[in-house]
């Protein structure tokens, strides 16, 4: 029997791959800083689209860690792993060879990518995936461990997370040395927290128990704020004075994932049939997408230029949907690909 999937976690995926495309199409044009209103409104997507990684990394450990075979390592090395791993390693060859192509002023030898994928990936668009293969390897770790965790200890490790990966990170970060320095943690709060595994554990928080009705009227009016603040400060900052704002982007990003993940979330029940059977066709197809994405980006901004990124945007999401929809229908084919 199918298994039934969860329609707002399909949606955020959904919605986090498209601000990931668009992130990638745009990050060409911020390395040539201008004051032209394309080069601005590059910067503003950018500065949105920041919520596309934490977003992936928390519905990943909802998935995951809600899952009754998160705990059988033979599951995660037979299936889960190979899930990943497989399509990554291909895709990483393809991406090899399409960027030697691509590349105009500078040579690369693709096997010089291929051989040092362990040590880093052949596109930068790949780096998401290194930590996400430790978090799948920490897995049944994690999940023995919040199985057996009340929800006030879970609470209590999150803060632990938000005051030592995120909050004082920032104020050293954004803050002059002088001061900075007063806050560094050593160390002692790096053994083995990340940032991206606090956003995983977070997702698994976030369906860990009923939450209250929420009133959307009130949340995406938020949420609308927090990214125009991040907007606001991403821009006030360009200059390299009021630095220390950028404290307040840092601080407010998890509470901002929170807030986005739960409308999602609340909105469960009133998607219409129409947009859940559409939802239930692309969530599948994300993934390959994910891994198409950036050798197409680079493709298309040879041939287009990297300024035009909305239009390369566009052909890149219809590109790899019709061509990773068209792989995930061939039996042996998609299980290299997609």
């Amino acid at each position: 029997m199918k298994k039934k999937r969860i329609v707002y976690i399909d949606v955020i995926r959904l919605f986090a791959m498209l601000l990931v495309i668009l992130a990638h199409s745009c990050a060409a044009v911020l390395g040539h800083p201008s004051n032209s209103l394309n080069w601005r409104v590059s910067n503003a997507m950018v500065s949105i689209t920041s919520i596309a990684v934490p977003l992936f990394f928390a519905i990943s450990g909802t998935v995951i860690l809600n899952s009754s075979k998160t705990t059988n390592l033979q599951y995660l090395f037979k299936h889960r792993l190979v899930r990943i791993v497989m399509p990554f390693v291909v895709w990483s060859v393809i991406s090899a060879y399409g960027n030697s192509i691509n590349t105009t002023y500078i040579k690369l030898n693709p096997w010089d990518s291929i051989i040092n994928i362990f040590h880093q990936p052949v596109l930068v668009t790949y780096w998401f995936m290194y930590p996400l293969i430790t978090l799948y390897l920490l897995s049944p770790l994690m999940k023995a461990m919040v199985d057996h965790t009340s929800t006030k200890v879970l609470d209590y490790a999150l803060l632990l997370w938000f005051i030592f990966i995120i909050f004082l990170p920032a104020i050293v970060q954004f803050t002059p040395k002088s001061f900075g320095v007063y806050f560094h943690s050593y160390f002692q709060s790096r053994i083995v927290v990340s940032e991206w595994i606090g956003y995983f554990v977070l997702g698994y928080r976030l369906t860990r128990e009923k939450h209250a009705r929420i009133n959307l009227w009130i949340i995406i009016p938020i949420i609308v704020i927090f990214l125009m603040e991040r907007i606001y400060i991403n821009f006030l900052t360009l200059n390299g004075y009021e630095n220390y704002l950028n404290i307040i982007s840092e601080i407010i990003l998890p509470i901002l994932i929170i807030f986005v993940y739960m409308t999602f979330q609340a909105l469960e029940s009133h998607y219409p049939h129409w947009f859940a059977k559409f939802i239930e066709f692309m969530a599948p197809l994300t993934y390959g997408i994910y891994l198409m994405h950036g050798i197409t980006i680079l493709t298309l901004q040879k041939y287009l230029g990297y300024t035009n990124y909305w239009m390369i945007f566009g052909i890149t999401v219809a590109i790899t949907v019709v061509v990773i929809g068209i792989l995930s229908r061939i039996p042996v084919v998609k299980r290299l690909f997609t």
